[in-house]
């Protein structure tokens, strides 16, 4: 309706421009007709819908009427809205009252996973740490093992050659 208005303002000032231009019409008797046209532009409209909705009831005869007293229908409407909105406050008070503790929850799980982290870290810094010594260690059994069995060579060549002198100075 709203756009309607300056549309049908500016037919008005139209027409009455035309009005003065032509001289036939007066301005009043040409806002009377127009007045009327509306009207009756409005009453065919009323109609028609009257016509339709009958038309529909007349092709449809099984489908329930529409409600009759739709001042009883908007109560119930909102006797219902009333009971969801009831339902509704009540879910969040039970939400609102089971938050506080579920995130005291998450948060302790939190600083625990935390902790659990930073203890797996130093676990692992230590592993590492032993994996280096370890290497070393071996390393350094392998060095003293071939000392070992340098010398022992070393040992028994001697006493080879030293076996193969006495056997000399026997002979």
């Amino acid at each position: 309706v709203p756009s309607r208005v300056p549309r049908a303002l500016a037919a008005l000032e139209a027409a009455l421009a035309l009005e003065e231009e032509e001289g036939d019409v007066p301005t009043p008797v040409l806002v009377e007709h127009q007045m009327d046209t509306r009207r009756k532009q409005k009453l065919l409209l009323s109609q028609l819908r009257v016509l339709k909705l009958l038309l529909g009831v007349i092709e449809n005869p099984g489908l329930p009427p529409a409600p009759t007293n739709l001042r009883e229908a908007a109560a119930q409407a909102r006797g219902r809205w009333r009971q969801l909105k009831v339902g509704y406050g009540g879910a969040l008070g039970v939400l609102e009252g089971a938050v506080p503790p579920a995130l005291a929850q998450l948060n302790q799980g939190q600083s625990l996973l935390q902790r659990g982290r930073e203890a797996l870290e130093t676990r692992l810094a230590q592993q590492e740490e032993l994996k280096v010594k370890l290497r070393e260690a071996t390393e350094r059994r392998d060095q003293l093992l071939r000392r070992v069995q340098e010398r022992r060579q070393q040992r028994l060549g001697r006493q080879g050659a030293l076996q193969a002198l006495r056997e000399a100075a026997a002979r």
